[in-house]
């Protein structure tokens, strides 16, 4: 039995047109009355909203048929809604111009009242017309009308949509009606849905409600019903409209009679103001409703409910007394197991089970149960069997992808839970979305050998947060000045609801693995402006014989991440944004920690960050290639800039950084980051980074650890040879995984990232780790993170061939960021002459200061300097954090003076320099070097060793050629003369 994300994925293709831009041509007096009651976009916008409805149509009001017909010639509209005050244009002529210039387009004519209608027809270019009664949603049900029209063939076709015909000729009734229908449909369809949907399925699956066709005449009618009988669940229909043969009177009843013809068993709403047709609709089996009865919304309601399987699937005798009702499908099950079989019979003869399925969207359930009939079956026990095994493949084929709320009893199960009610947070979000789509990505079966897995992950959602916060008092450190240290104190002090505390607990009485226990912010990881390493991340080795002490580092570890939403370093990482410090929100991924143990150390052999684009590709790599950064143990190497080993997953055997000796051991990978287990001590909870430990490689060598992932300079010869059995300074070069496919490395991340960036429309980047069985077990590939990666934007040439070297300040040939940064008044710069390596972070703090004072005036500056900026590792450039250097625009990373510095891909640090559109440049060993001695003839306004901040007379310019990847940046005019 398929899950329902089969269904999701049909889905994914249905409603393929939607209205997103609407002319309405009308006087300005007619527009005046229509948005008399507020402005009709935020009207619109805000009826969208409470129906969970996507992105809202945008209206252009064009006041005249001219004005209309010109714009129509410049841009593509989805949908015009005319009225009559046009100007000197008929409203046909008007409509049959639209269609001339585009085809296809649809125009609804909007009147005041029916006695404007009286000398008009539609036709002539008029596709519908409705009567405006004072109420904008008219405007929403002309758009959802419009988009079902074109879209119900092609979801019928592909989705098996199921389709509501309304038989109304009367434009004041239906266009009265519509908004009621619509609005009630919708809802419907929305409090149906599977409960543990989250956003994304559940506006997927109201992609898949059912469609409703108007047919205002009898031969209309009849093609839809022949057209979508089988996915037709329900017709309202009058009682008197048009017919070729004349017989209007009789309309209404004569088409109930072919339905039934066809289906007996249809559900019928027969609405008519003449009461002489009750008796014989009702002899029909139909509902009789009276068009102008004052319970018109709750009789429609209880129709829908009652008869369409909108509602509750009632159990019923063969007298029609309800026996017992399910209200979801797990009740459905239970109560299945316990009617009598009779009443299982009866159902099921009907199609009343498939029937109540569609209603819920769920069509691959449905689907698998209704070409079943009873006849299929020996005897009718066989039919009670089929439904329950049916329902119960496909309740367990979704307990594997869904993302499930705690409840005691799951622990076991592993998989994905949540604590809360609240949203999960970036990360937490690009991880479920991984967990929850992984069957559709092909890996299992592409990579049989492996374990492609999501580490089990309980996530703390946001409102566990705001819980804590409120309950403790500890909004204040929003806005308030305190350091980190008193941050961190209150927090720690802070207690969580009785029932957050009982699952942390109760998890850990379960749980004896490592845990990493990740930040997931509201903003971390956002599509639009992503953050990354800005909050912390702990790790706990989960093995201390006193329970009440693994707990409580547990609690802290929540507390402490919990905190980093108000750190310094946050708050002015967040300060840089459009975004509020009072506006974050924290979640909390509590993770299983992959790696093995070896003598008090736990880590896996790999850890790395991948990315599906690749900004600085050399031939013959290409920037869809994507590009990889991975060292040995855990992941905080790559992430914080420290040495590791890059390469492209499509040309794994092209290492740039081995490509020479003296390369391959100047940025070979010399330490590595584990956990520290088996500490019976308890620590102090501000000291939990202390369990993290940076050791030799050595220590992986006596670990056993380095036998795939190690080659050895062979000092006699000159060379690297792969493996660790001569003697010799150990290299990381990852032969096993990317030489001899050992592994399958490369290709797994090929084949993650390339159907990842198809999931999220857009470039991602990912976290992962390996760990590689070589005698016993399975090795697994554990995915850690997913998020968006923001592109650099329009790829665009910018002139620079009128500038020599002599107007120039640098140039870069790699370079990232486009188009022109001006009105650069000032430069912080460190010469690489006057920098002893020894003592970059000393400089620091001081680059802090000028970044404060700068931001507070308002001033963007430039930033130069040698090797990689954000490094943690201090010999590689300068140890800053992103919130030191926020206010810098441009970023310049000169050549060190003895050794080569890869560009900063793949780290945090480099996420956030995209993620600001901040100008990023490389020298390399082609460009022309700096102008230290330009800079160095002003005089300074801070100077410290060999930092210096000056601020220039006129204004300095970037130019950014994102196109070439070339960047320069040119001196102030005046200075250049």
């Amino acid at each position: 039995m398929e899950s329902s994300d089969s269904d999701l994925r049909r889905f994914e293709r249905l409603t393929p047109f939607k209205i997103r831009e609407v002319l309405i041509v009308s006087s300005p007096f007619d527009h005046y009355v229509l948005e008399e009651s507020g402005h009709l976009s935020e009207l619109i916008s805000q009826e969208y909203s409470e129906l969970n409805l996507t992105q809202a149509p945008r209206f252009i009001h064009s006041p005249n048929a001219v004005d209309a017909i010109a714009l129509l010639r410049e841009r593509s509209i989805d949908l015009v809604i005319t009225m009559l005050r046009i100007g000197t244009m008929k409203v046909h002529e008007f409509a049959q111009q639209v269609k001339s210039i585009q085809p296809g387009l649809r125009v609804v004519l909007l009147a005041y009242n029916t006695r404007e209608l009286a000398t008009l027809r539609e036709g002539a270019g008029l596709d519908h017309t409705f009567v405006w009664h004072g109420d904008s949603r008219i405007i929403l049900a002309i758009c959802k009308l419009m988009e079902d029209e074109r879209n119900v063939h092609h979801d019928v076709e592909r989705g098996d949509v199921q389709v509501i015909l309304l038989v109304e000729d009367s434009r004041r009734f239906y266009s009265s009606y519509l908004p009621i229908l619509y609005r009630m449909l919708v809802k419907q369809t929305s409090r149906l849905m599977y409960e543990g949907a989250n956003l994304l399925e559940k506006n997927l699956r109201l992609r898949a409600r059912a469609k409703i066709l108007l047919a205002t005449n009898h031969e209309d009618a009849m093609l839809h019903i022949e057209r979508y009988s089988k996915n037709i669940i329900g017709v309202f229909t009058d009682g008197e409209f048009p017919t070729k043969s004349g017989n209007r009177k009789s309309a209404g009843l004569d088409l109930v009679k072919e339905i039934r013809s066809r289906n007996p068993h249809m559900p019928i709403l027969f609405q008519s103001k003449n009461s002489e047709l009750a008796e014989p609709a009702r002899a029909l089996k139909t509902t009789f409703l009276h068009k102008e009865s004052s319970t018109l919304r709750k009789r429609i309601q209880y129709f829908m409910e009652q008869h369409m399987s909108f509602g509750d699937f009632i159990f019923r005798d063969e007298t029609g007394e309800e026996i017992c009702r399910a209200e979801d499908l797990r009740q459905l099950r239970d109560q299945l197991i316990e009617v009598p079989i009779d009443c299982v019979g009866r159902h099921a003869s009907r199609n009343h089970f498939s029937h109540w399925l569609r209603t819920r969207t769920e069509f691959g359930l449905a689907a698998a149960i209704r070409p079943k009939k009873l006849d299929d079956f020996e005897e009718l026990e066989g039919v009670r069997e089929f439904l329950l095994s049916s329902i119960n493949d496909f309740l367990a084929a979704n307990r594997k992808r869904q993302i499930r709320d705690y409840s005691a009893g799951l622990e076991k199960v592993g998989g994905f839970q949540k604590l809360g009610s609240g949203t999960l947070g970036g990360k937490g979000r690009g991880l479920a979305f991984f967990y929850s789509k992984m069957p559709d990505l092909g890996i299992a079966e592409r990579f049989p050998e492996i374990d492609i897995v999501v580490p089990k992950s309980m996530v703390v959602a946001t409102d566990v947060f705001e819980e804590f916060v409120e309950r403790n008092d500890l909004g204040r450190f929003a806005s308030d000045n305190h350091n980190d240290d008193e941050v961190r104190s209150a927090f720690l002090a802070g207690r969580f609801k009785e029932e957050h505390m009982a699952v942390l607990s109760k998890i850990l009485e379960i749980v004896d693995w490592p845990l990493a226990v990740r930040s997931s912010s509201l903003l971390e990881d956002s599509l639009h402006q992503p953050f990354a390493g800005v909050y912390d991340t702990h790790f706990l080795p989960n093995d201390h014989p006193d329970d009440k002490v693994r707990k409580k580092q547990l609690a802290d570890a929540v507390k402490l991440i919990f905190a980093s939403t108000y750190s310094k370093k946050a708050k002015s990482y967040v300060a840089a944004t459009p975004n509020s410090i009072e506006e974050e929100r924290m979640a909390v991924v509590i993770q299983e920690l992959v790696g093995s143990q070896h003598q008090g150390l736990f880590y896996p052999l790999i850890s790395g960050v991948a990315r599906s684009r690749n900004h600085y590709p050399v031939a013959p790599m290409k920037a869809e290639d994507g590009v990889a950064a991975i060292a040995l143990g855990l992941g905080v190497t790559v992430a914080s800039g420290d040495r590791c080993l890059r390469f492209s997953p499509a040309h794994p055997n092209r290492l740039l950084q081995l490509a020479s000796t003296s390369s391959a051991l100047e940025q070979s990978q010399r330490k590595f980051w584990a956990l520290k287990t088996g500490i019976e001590q308890d620590i102090d909870s501000q000291s939990l980074t202390e369990l993290m430990v940076s050791s030799d490689i050595a220590i992986a060598e006596e670990h056993g650890r380095l036998s795939q992932i190690a080659s050895t300079y062979v000092a006699a010869d000159d060379r690297v040879v792969d493996g660790i059995a001569r003697p010799g300074a150990r290299i990381l070069s990852f032969h096993g995984p990317l030489k001899r496919d050992s592994f399958p490395l490369a290709n797994i991340l090929r084949h993650v990232l390339k159907t990842c960036e198809n999931h999220l429309s857009c470039p991602v980047e990912i976290e992962f780790a390996v760990d590689i069985k070589e005698n016993e077990g399975r090795s697994c590939f554990a995915m850690l993170q997913l998020r968006p990666l923001l592109t650099i934007g329009a790829q665009y040439e910018v002139e620079m061939s009128h500038l020599t070297s002599e107007n120039l300040i640098c140039q870069s040939s790699l370079s990232l960021g486009t188009g022109v940064i001006d009105n650069i008044k000032d430069i912080v710069y460190i010469h690489p002459q006057r920098l002893n390596r020894l003592k970059t972070r000393d400089l620091s703090e001081p680059i802090e200061r000028i970044n404060a004072k700068l931001s507070q005036q308002n001033r963007p500056y430039i930033l130069i300097g040698p090797g990689r900026w954000g490094s943690s590792d201090p010999s590689l450039g300068i140890p800053v954090s992103w919130g030191q250097i926020s206010g810098a625009k441009a970023i310049v990373e000169a050549a060190m003076d003895d050794i080569h510095v890869e560009p900063s891909q793949g780290t945090h640090f480099f996420q956030n320099i995209v993620s600001f559109n901040v100008g990023y440049l490389t020298i390399t060993s082609a460009d022309e070097d700096v102008d230290w001695q330009w800079l160095d003839s002003h005089d300074a306004d801070y100077e410290e060793g060999p930092l210096r901040h000056i601020s220039l007379d006129g204004d300095a310019r970037v130019l950014l050629d994102s196109k070439a990847g070339k960047a320069v940046i040119e001196k102030p005019t005046q200075a250049a003369d």
